[in-house]
């Protein structure tokens, strides 16, 4: 049921109550990001400068627009001006009506009569379109109806409360968190005369955010937050299409308390992109070798055919694709993950089981006092095969010290301690020695 109503003028008058306060910009310089393979997050810092009116400013920060207020600080670097406080206001968005009221939309109805017209909203129940006349439409009568706009999301205005005693530009440093944002490494490593080893830093931005010409640090270990975001560990296979790229360069690693800090250098880092960044490369020799894994709480465990490399840069914990050229053809043969390693360090890289050797840890001798553990150990490696091999044997102390063994160590950590024997045809050495562990 319509009815044509006169056309009237209705004015509504709205007040609002203010407070003006002096609006400015900041300029943004190079930032740095520092991104974590413990956690997916980043945390950027830069410096910015803003141009301040003596008094009470209003600075908008359009770039932490839907960040955590609590997650950003805003130091000034000039003792002139203060920070009062950051605001975020969340600003309401528009539903399908709200967004369309005062736009065109168009109404089909079952009769087939179709009326154009600015939306004016519901009055009684009923749609109301001025148009030619004023309309008031039952829904009933609506077969389709057409709007201009499909309304609008709440967003968040970011703004900073700065008082400055006087007239100038200021500077600022700038620090917040993104969540979301990580990095790993990745690995491949092509065997054939010569070893060639090809290190890549993985950056995912799955965020909105850009960060342009930014100085980005990588930061591994596993630093503590308050409120970690949520971990993934992310385990993926793809067929070896990449190319032998050539790396930008070594990324630089230094120790940082119980962290190592790597510097990438200046990147682009788009939002939505996943980037793979060759920074490594080395051509040198490798050695194969055996090695049998043995533990304090004892048993067989299977001796792997390995290979080893020396490290010529520092390298971050990440895993280790194994690719031997067959035929002309690059095929993968092994992956494993490899812990953070300094420049100069021996790679040790597992290809697969070695079926001719056995090897056992027996516990011979085990104590615990207070704080305190004795453990004396005997492993024993057997060849059931048809050349001699030697075998290096690494048995894993927790931080245990080497009191005696019967051959002496090639290298003890704290972790762990390797002696090397040869094993002939058809015969089996043993290894004792006993180690103690202070807590």
């Amino acid at each position: 049921m319509r009815r044509k109503i006169v056309v009237g003028v209705l004015i509504v008058f709205v007040l609002l109550a203010v407070i003006v306060f002096h609006q400015t910009k900041a300029e943004e310089s190079q930032s740095a990001l520092a991104l974590y393979d413990s956690a997916k997050i980043g945390v950027v810092e830069k410096t910015i400068q803003i141009e301040l009116k003596k008094g009470i400013n209003e600075v908008p920060l359009e770039m932490l627009e839907g960040l955590q207020l609590d997650e950003i600080t805003l130091k000034p670097l000039d003792e002139k001006v203060k920070v009062l406080g950051i605001i975020s206001k969340e600003l309401e968005g528009k539903n399908l009506i709200e967004a369309n009221i005062g736009k065109v939309i168009k109404v089909t109805l079952k009769s087939g009569e179709t009326l154009t017209g600015k939306f004016l909203g519901y009055k009684d129940g009923k749609i109301a379109i001025q148009g030619d006349d004023y309309y008031l439409i039952s829904p009933e009568e609506v077969a389709y109806m057409k709007m201009t706009s499909i309304g609008e999301e709440s967003t968040a205005k970011t703004y900073a409360i700065v008082n400055s005693e006087e007239d100038g530009k200021y500077f600022f440093k700038l620090i917040y968190r993104v969540a979301g944002i990580s990095w790993t490494s990745r690995y491949k490593l092509y065997l054939d005369d010569k070893a060639e080893f090809y290190g890549y830093v993985v950056i995912n931005n799955p965020t909105n955010k850009s960060f342009e010409n930014t100085d980005v640090l990588l930061v591994s270990g596993d630093v503590q937050f308050y409120q970690p975001p949520q971990v993934i560990f992310e385990r993926y296979y793809t067929l070896e299409t990449a190319s032998k790229e050539v790396p930008q360069g070594p990324i630089q690693g230094t120790k940082l308390e119980a962290f190592y800090l790597y510097k990438l250098g200046v990147v682009d880092i788009e939002p939505l992109e996943k980037k793979l960044i060759p920074y490594i490369y080395q051509e040198s020799e490798f050695t194969r070798e055996y090695l049998y894994e043995s533990y304090p709480y004892g048993g067989s465990q299977d001796v792997y055919e390995i290979i080893s490399l020396k490290a010529n840069e520092v390298l971050p914990r990440g895993v280790v694709e194994i690719y031997k050229e067959m035929e002309d053809k690059n095929v993968l043969i092994g992956e494993q993950i490899i812990d953070h390693a300094a420049k100069g360090d021996v790679l040790r890289l597992k290809l697969g089981r070695d079926i001719d050797l056995k090897g056992k840890t027996e516990v011979l001798e085990e104590r615990h006092g207070n704080r305190y553990s004795y453990y004396k150990i005997k492993v024993t490696l057997e060849n059931f095969g048809s050349e001699g091999k030697e075998v290096i044997v690494r048995h894993y102390k927790w931080h245990g010290k080497i009191l005696e063994s019967s051959l002496n160590p090639t290298e003890e950590t704290a972790s762990y301690v390797e002696f090397k024997i040869t094993v002939n045809l058809g015969e089996k050495e043993e290894i004792i020695f006993d180690y103690e562990v202070n807590y």
